[in-house]
């Protein structure tokens, strides 16, 4: 009975590790790849777009860490902006950091200030998660030139983040089979602004669509991926 009692712990221990393995990341997994998301305003107009790069890959356990760089352009294809960031598989769950949400266009004004960034984990859920499911709310605090003495702060709130359904939509760089997440998002710096946006997530791809509304629901732009480069 003991035997027996030993053996069933054993295997129950196995299914709950390969559980915490189980993680489906919402970025390309090989080392190199290159993707775009490209904006456009309401009118589908160019406004800008950003390339990323997944410059490494690291396993640790039964967790891993993606390392992202990318390169803000504005409507002219300058260069504006460029950051890098992390995405994780964390125990089965993916997540992103919150500065891969910085904002290029607000912040290339002060690129040659000091900036100090606090982002919490934004969690992107599996393909399946039934619609209505609840996520966690995330935060994104940029402050800019802190030790020079002009001491602004961005504030991003994400809230209220919810699985709206599972959609496959096309894109300049291909079909993807998406889970679809919408969320209000506040953002305050010298004004604070209020919208929302609904999100497409593929796995291995990250997000595939995104748009943008006012607070009074009316859409005031989108971006989606226009590029997959392996």
């Amino acid at each position: 009975m003991k035997t027996l009692s030993l053996l069933f712990i054993i295997i129950l221990s196995s299914f709950t590790s390969l559980a915490q393995v189980d993680c489906k990341p919402y970025v390309p997994t090989e080392k190199g790849t290159v993707w775009e998301i490209t904006s456009y305003n309401q009118k589908g107009k160019m406004t800008g777009r950003t390339t990323y790069e997944l410059l490494d890959k690291v396993e640790s356990g039964n967790d891993v860490t993606f390392t992202v760089k990318n390169i803000t352009y504005d409507k002219k294809d300058k260069e504006i902006f460029e950051n890098t960031f992390e995405a994780k598989c964390v125990d089965g769950k993916f997540q992103f950091d919150m500065t891969y949400r910085m904002d290029g266009n607000a912040l290339q004004a002060y690129d040659d200030m000091d900036i100090e960034v606090d982002a919490t984990e934004f969690e992107i859920p599996d393909m399946d998660a039934s619609p209505g499911t609840q996520l966690a709310d995330g935060s994104l605090v940029v402050n800019i030139g802190a030790g020079g003495g002009l001491g602004l702060k961005m504030t991003v709130l994400v809230t209220d983040r919810l699985v709206e359904a599972q959609e496959n939509i096309t894109t300049p760089a291909g079909s993807f089979d998406c889970v679809v997440l919408t969320q209000n998002i506040s953002t305050k710096m010298l004004l604070n602004v209020k919208g929302s946006s609904k999100e497409w997530y593929s796995e291995n791809v990250g997000m595939v669509r995104s748009e943008s509304y006012n607070k009074k629901g009316k859409m005031i732009g989108y971006s989606e991926l226009t590029l997959l480069e392996e």
